[in-house]
């Protein structure tokens, strides 16, 4: 009977499923069919952090903006706007009332956030309609909130701010680009109009010149109508015109100088870069890259005829052209030939397009016009993070590859940015507009039908926020190194792999727990209904497996099945937490993503791995310094003391001080403290002269030949300053010794601090 038994139990465990097989599958394939694991469709799941932020009307936030006329801060948003109001009108009132003020302000503010999604219009318009409705709110008896309301639109008023508002859309991008580059472009057509104007007013006056000096301007029916009828009646125009015409000097132009005068006046008056009564002018906003390289290819001629025409009429002007000089000079001149400021004030094209239907002959023809400098301004807009090879085939470059291509070029100038960081970035959208020639601006839209009704805007701050998007500026014109040109200024925690936030929610006891969660990669993707196949619930099937957090098992850098899997921690639509499972796919899409942050922070000069290099170097290099000492001390019983061990001046760096010498014995035998055997030094040769010891003692510390600072005399200070010293350097190369003073106040507490230094 036994041995049916155990036939039973035998078979029955051939038929219970492997649950640790399950897992393993599920890791390395993403597939959950017939396993415990459970499903994550219907769940509607964010990543825990975004829990709080699913409702953005809750939220006050940098949109709507408002698009002002300031080629340096096109953009204001309305929150610092409403700031600036309130910190205005307490000034006036006085602070007693700065809590009222703000909080009538606030509800202003968030009127007109609601108005604002009902599309595009001018702020005063909507300030109005919003002060109106928050009237009708208000009670008989609110009569110092209406008071309030009141100043705030007087002095919004009479700061003369007004401008579209704009709120937080996939097409906010466009408007925005738009129009901080039509304000540069106004001021340069301005430029270019006031010159060509003075220019053609010079011109013509040579020409009214020859003709009133001719004796056709001289007749005595044109001095009558020059004169004015009260004065002709009063004087012998007869008399005067032949006095002026008789033994006269005649002031007659050269037929080639006149021919080149009324030519000159031709093309300022035909130019189309300007508009002018009677015709629009060129345009100068596409929607494809091609169209607008093919407008500026075929504007080349109109150009350069228009540029020559500006220098030759100041030339003739002046007085200064000389045909037998000027004359073959300007003949052969090309856009290359001509000056950059004037070049300058040229209209340059602005190209807006989407990533995602950017042809392949468009992408690479955009990448040339950047690299050899075109005078092109182009908005590519992000609207689906996911890379197509993961999602589905596309035939242009990624927006991630062209941002990439043109940053590595070092050409254009180049912005990435979300739109949640625009508003933010709009000074930086302006720098771009008004730098001469190329200039790329990427921006993630916030966009996609499969992100749900995750708002664009906070779409944007998880991709800003998750690595997947970061911000960066590269201008070519800041200065002459990288550091100068490239910044990642708007990244959270900027030297994290992943920004780091507190959560706190209550367990399954009611009890409140708190946990320092990481936002990665695949907490953004795992809210893209694309990635479902990709998550999964852990089922109770009592295995061995593992659970471990996701950005724990990433940083083990293994994507082999080792028994754990990684797992996310997200809410649900009611507010439930759940530990979502994440498959090895969605594992290597975050390493990529971790990935390419790292080389943006090394461009950055975070976490540069050249000088951890650098250092590494230094130090192999004294610990056989070292060594070598440690070896000579034991064989001679006393050594001199150099510039990168205790106590001693480098070379070059004048006279060791006596104290710098010292008789060293064996490591096992005691000496006595007031030979000082461990004098204060400093690892000389990993100096990053950062001034911060010779600030604090300049006579304790000095720098060498190199700018490497030593300890020049350990007696010209205290030990207190020894440790401080010790504790501020950046690459904590300085080491205190022991105290020179026995006598000196807190020596406890400081050889406490110096331990670390030892």
């Amino acid at each position: 009977m036994s041995e049916i038994v155990e036939a039973l139990r035998a078979k029955a465990r051939q038929r219970r499923p492997n649950r640790q097989q399950d897992r393993a599958a599920f890791y390395l394939t993403g597939r959950t069919a017939q396993t415990q694991l459970g499903d994550v469709a219907d769940l509607g799941l964010r990543a825990a952090p975004l829990a709080a932020y699913r409702r953005l009307e809750e939220l006050r936030h940098d949109f709507p903006v408002i698009l002002v006329d300031d080629p340096v801060r096109p953009v204001r948003a309305l929150s610092a706007v409403i700031d600036d109001l309130v910190d205005l009108v307490v000034e006036q009132a006085g602070s007693d009332s700065a809590e009222q003020v703000r909080a009538v302000a606030l509800a202003l503010e968030q009127e007109l956030r609601r108005r604002a999604e009902e599309g595009v219009s001018p702020l005063a318009t909507r300030w109005s309609a919003a002060v109106a409705a928050s009237r009708e709110q208000l009670s008989e008896s609110d009569d110092a909130l209406a008071s309030i309301l009141a100043q705030l639109t007087t002095a919004r008023a009479a700061g003369g701010l007004d401008g579209d508002l704009v709120a937080c859309t996939t097409d906010s991008p466009r408007r925005i680009v738009i129009h901080a580059w039509s304000v540069v472009q106004a001021a340069r057509v301005s430029r270019l109009a006031t010159r060509m104007d003075r220019l053609r007013r010079g011109l013509a006056d040579i020409l009214d010149a020859e003709q009133a000096n001719s004796p056709a301007g001289l007749t005595p029916d044109r001095l009558a109508h020059s004169i004015g009828i009260g004065f002709a009646d009063e004087l012998d125009v007869t008399a005067l015109s032949r006095l002026l015409t008789e033994n006269r000097p005649a002031f007659v132009l050269s037929d080639t100088r006149r021919a080149r005068v009324r030519r000159l006046l031709t093309v300022l008056e035909d130019q189309q870069f300007v508009p002018v009564a009677g015709h629009e002018g060129y345009p100068f906003v596409y929607e494809t890259p091609r169209e607008a390289i093919a407008a500026h290819h075929e504007r080349v001629s109109a150009t350069t005829e228009l540029a020559k025409a500006l220098v030759i009429a100041e030339l003739e002007i002046d007085g200064r052209y000389h045909g037998h000089t000027h004359d073959a000079l300007f003949e052969t001149w090309s856009v290359a030939d001509l000056d950059a400021d004037l070049l300058e004030m040229f209209p340059e094209y602005l190209v807006h397009c989407d990533a995602e239907t950017l042809a392949a002959g468009d992408d690479v023809a955009l990448l040339e016009a950047l690299s050899d400098g075109l005078p092109i301004k182009a908005l590519v807009c992000v609207n689906d993070l996911v890379p197509h090879r993961i999602n589905q085939s596309a035939s242009g470059l990624s927006a991630r590859l062209m941002t990439g291509a043109a940053l590595g070029d070092g050409e254009a100038f180049v912005l990435q940015v979300p739109i949640s960081a625009l508003a933010v970035a709009a000074g930086q959208v302006a720098r771009g507009c008004a730098t001469p020639g190329s200039a790329l601006f990427t921006v993630y839209t916030g966009a996609g039908q499969w992100m749900g009704d995750l708002p664009p805007f906070i779409a944007a701050a998880a991709a800003l926020e998750s690595r997947v998007f970061p911000a960066y500026c590269y201008d070519p014109a800041a200065g002459p190194t990288w550091a100068d040109r490239f910044s990642l200024r708007g990244n959270p925690q900027l030297e994290a792999d992943w920004p780091v936030h507190s959560l706190e929610f209550a367990d399954e006891e009611l009890q409140r727990q708190r946990v320092e969660l990481p936002f990665t990669a695949a907490d953004l993707f795992a809210g893209d209904a694309r990635f479902l196949p990709h998550l999964a619930l852990a089922g109770d099937d009592e295995s061995s497996g593992t659970e471990v957090p996701f950005a724990e098992h990433l940083a083990k850098g293994t994507d082999a099945w080792a028994g754990e899997l990684p797992y996310l921690l997200m809410a649900d639509a009611e507010e439930g937490l759940h530990r979502v499972l994440v498959d090895r796919p969605m594992l290597r899409l975050a390493g990529r993503t971790v990935g390419q942050w790292r080389r943006l922070q090394e461009l950055g000069g975070v976490h540069s791995s050249f000088a951890a290099r650098a250092v590494e170097v230094e130090r192999a290099q004294w610990e056989i310094e070292r060594a070598e000492l440690l070896t000579a001390r034991t064989t001679s019983g006393a050594v001199a003391v150099t510039g990168s061990v205790p106590g001693a001046a480098p070379s070059g760096a004048g006279a060791v001080p006596a104290a710098a010498a010292v008789a060293v014995e064996d490591e096992d035998d005691e000496l006595p403290d007031e030979r000082d055997p461990y004098l204060p030094w400093i690892e000389t040769a990993r100096c990053s002269t950062c001034n911060e010891c010779t600030q604090l003692n300049n006579r304790m510390f000095a720098y060498n030949e190199n700018r490497q600072a030593y300890v020049a005399d350990p007696d010209a200070g205290t030990y207190a300053e020894l440790v401080e010293a010790a504790e501020n350097c950046q690459v904590a190369i300085i080491h205190p010794g022991k105290p020179r003073n026995p006598a000196e106040p807190g020596l406890e507490e400081l050889l406490e601090r110096a331990k670390p230094f030892v």
